[in-house]
């Protein structure tokens, strides 16, 4: 069933910048962070090759949500601007949807996307929200406007009337897998519907940190944890697993791409890919990936994977855990360690990501899917640590307007990137 018009985001555009208070005594000739709109702008319009962002900053809802945002005090704490940098991207995002409805220029915007009635979500890390703040919380929305029934898991404490939700801690730690095994337990026992409506469930694994204490571990352990859990899990039934993917674990060599706009503008959008700056990151996004893919083929009677494949996943999953624990939190791409046979190099990691995304991943395709095609989002992952950094600048907004420029080459909206996880 093709999602319908209630998924949409409004046409009208709301004012999130009427929670703040405006600067009364500031005007456009000296208000620094509206020059520094309007010279990263002309930067983006001047540039010989035109990005996204070129694209994106024509648009008048855009332009008004990044302008309106120029206008209000600076924060005076990281909390306060938290809150101004969440009420921007809510404008923001709302916007980017907005743009990306209307296009023509860009048919990965416009990739058809289906809810499945014969299943019953399972949103792994998302909650319901309004309004929706993240990719996850995106997903609840649109799978509980289209479902009659939904369930949720992740730390937060809320209620809701149009769906169950789950509230539990350490689904990334050591001890995660009994809290997986005790909702899909639940479920089986409480909620599963009768079986006359013959329906089985679909599970959606959003959780990933790119940022934090033991953050790449917690990636992986999440995944092992899930994937045992399931194979502990006898009597609960699914049949599909769909998992938030990344443009960071694209090849390094990933060619961007070009695209001729309707006026004839030749746009390139530069690819998100596996670096030496996100390096780990990727690895353990790829992990991810290795782990459940892993499980499917073992759990999933009417997929049988060639032996070789079997020992691919079961070799690199291995190596990527032993260089996940010994990275730590860092993050970064150690050059120096290319002739050490237990470190994977990128070249290493670049062949695990196209091996696994060409030979593997279709083998899986009706019981597996990475929502692709996500590359930079506006979400509380980057709000928290943009607030913390900008108060120790001149000007925080002045912060937080460049960090949103320099990434509007490549971002999409979190409706985008939701709806990504429901395409064929």
């Amino acid at each position: 069933q093709r999602l319908g018009a209630g998924t949409t985001m409004s046409n009208a555009r709301t004012t999130p910048s009427a929670k703040f208070a405006v600067n009364s005594g500031s005007t456009a000739v000296d208000n620094d962070a509206l020059k520094l709109y309007t010279d990263l702008k002309d930067e983006i319009f001047n540039d010989e090759t035109k990005t996204l962002a070129y694209w994106r900053l024509k648009n008048d809802k855009i332009e008004d949500a990044l302008t309106d945002f120029c206008f209000w005090e600076e924060p005076t704490d990281a909390d306060e601007a938290l809150q101004q940098t969440l009420a921007l991207f809510e404008n923001l995002n709302q916007s980017l949807a907005y743009q990306e409805e209307k296009n023509d220029n860009f048919p990965f915007f416009n990739k058809p996307f289906f809810v499945n009635q014969n299943q019953i979500p399972i949103v792994i890390g998302g909650k319901p929200a309004s309004p929706p703040k993240s990719i996850s919380e995106m997903l609840v929305k649109i799978l509980a406007d289209n479902c009659s029934s939904v369930y949720t898991v992740s730390r937060s404490k809320v209620s809701s009337e149009r769906l169950v939700h789950f509230e539990t801690q350490g689904l990334d730690e050591i001890d995660g897998i009994q809290h997986f095994s005790e909702i899909f337990s639940r479920i089986s026992d409480t909620y599963h519907p009768p079986k006359s409506e013959n329906k089985t469930h679909a599970l959606f694994f959003t959780l990933g940190s790119h940022r934090g204490q033991n953050a790449f571990r917690r990636n992986l352990q999440s995944a092992h944890n899930l994937a045992l859990a399931l194979q502990n899990s006898k009597d609960f039934k699914w049949t599909q697993l769909v998992v938030t993917g990344t443009d960071a674990t694209l090849p390094s060599d990933h060619m961007d791409e070009n695209v001729i706009c309707s006026d004839g503008t030749m746009l390139t959008i530069p690819s998100y890919k596996i670096c030496e700056y996100n390096f780990m990151y990727a690895m353990s996004k790829l992990g991810q990936f290795l782990i459940l893919a892993e499980a499917v083929a073992t759990l999933t009677e009417n997929i049988s994977l060639p032996v070789e494949y079997m020992a691919f996943l079961e070799q690199k999953i291995s190596r990527i855990w032993a260089n996940v624990i010994e990275a730590g939190d860092n993050v970064m791409y150690k050059i120096e360690k290319e002739n050490d046979e237990a470190y994977i190099s990128m070249k290493e990691l670049d062949t695990i990501s196209t091996r696994f995304t060409k030979d593997i991943l279709p083998l899986l395709k009706d019981n597996f899917r990475i929502a692709s095609d996500i590359s930079i989002c506006f979400t509380p992952l980057h709000a928290k640590p943009w607030s913390e950094a900008c108060i120790t600048q001149k000007s925080p907004k002045c912060y937080i307007l460049e960090q949103i420029l320099r990434r509007l080459k490549n971002a999409v909206s979190i409706q985008q990137a939701a709806r990504y996880h429901l395409t064929e």
